[in-house]
């Protein structure tokens, strides 16, 4: 039985196909949003469907999540990102209780029991603060590819602390930091710091067990990886394939009950 999931996230649209009776997926697909977000939903389903045309004829399920997953057409059902995250990553990671997701609209903390099922959860999607629109706006600032944050903030030896996480006030505080001849490396750094202790007082309101799985498309940064280690004081795993988490999970949960 063959089951798909598709994630229509603010940046990125992700597609799997998973095959239960081999427990692999077949058709992995990532592709920019866009403006249109239903077009892309087809767009990336039809691709799907022309690259396999001998198996994707067995479909037998259709689940969308992210935030305009109820715009994409004929899918059997929606599920929420927190339930398919849950899900995607624990097919990965059996023992992972608590997940950090950052993406480009929100981020999350999810706290998940025993069996892997979501206990409690806390979200930010009010303000771009903790999430991966405030690294890309912040990038452009810094005339620093995003790509390449990650290993500059690891090369920094004295990251600069960053007061606010508004991005016009820490925009702000960059360019003044910049005039002073701080080293963009130490700035970088002090961002990546912000953005963690942000989402460290978001976990600070559940219980925060081991293993700790980071997905999500700021999950590729390795220094948001070790920022959030540090403040969270353990080791936090990146998932296996942090952008296709969700969409994994949307495929898993056809047939399920909860």
């Amino acid at each position: 039985m063959l089951t798909a999931g598709i994630d229509v996230g603010s940046v990125n649209t992700k597609l799997v196909v998973f095959d239960r009776t081999s427990r692999q997926s077949f058709c992995e697909k990532v592709v920019p949003t866009g403006p249109r977000p239903r077009e892309t939903a087809r767009q990336v389903m039809t691709e799907c469907r022309n690259e396999h045309k001998e198996l994707y004829g067995h479909v037998r399920g259709v689940v969308a999540t992210g935030y305009a997953r109820h715009s994409v057409d004929c899918v059997e059902a929606t599920i929420t990102e927190i339930k398919a995250a849950a899900l995607g990553i624990r097919y990965w990671h059996p023992t992972c209780r608590t997940v950090i997701d950052i993406g480009g609209q929100d981020s999350k903390v999810l706290s998940l029991d025993e069996a892997g099922k979501v206990r409690d959860f806390a979200m930010n999607d009010r303000c771009a603060a903790g999430t991966g629109h405030f690294l890309s706006v912040l990038s452009k600032t810094l005339s620093v590819p995003l790509e390449d944050f990650g290993r500059l903030s690891l090369e920094s030896r004295r990251p600069v602390p960053v007061s606010s996480l508004c991005v016009v006030m820490a925009e702000s505080e960059i360019l003044s930091l910049l005039a002073a001849d701080t080293p963009v490396a130490d700035v970088i750094a002090g961002l990546h710091e912000a953005l963690a202790r942000r989402v460290a007082n978001m976990a600070a309101r559940l219980q925060v067990e081991s293993e700790v799985v980071f997905t999500g498309g700021v999950a590729q940064n390795p220094g948001m990886q070790a920022a959030l280690e540090r403040a969270l004081g353990t080791t936090v795993t990146v998932a296996r394939k942090p952008l296709l988490a969700a969409a994994l999970g949307a495929a898993l949960s056809v047939g399920t009950d909860d």
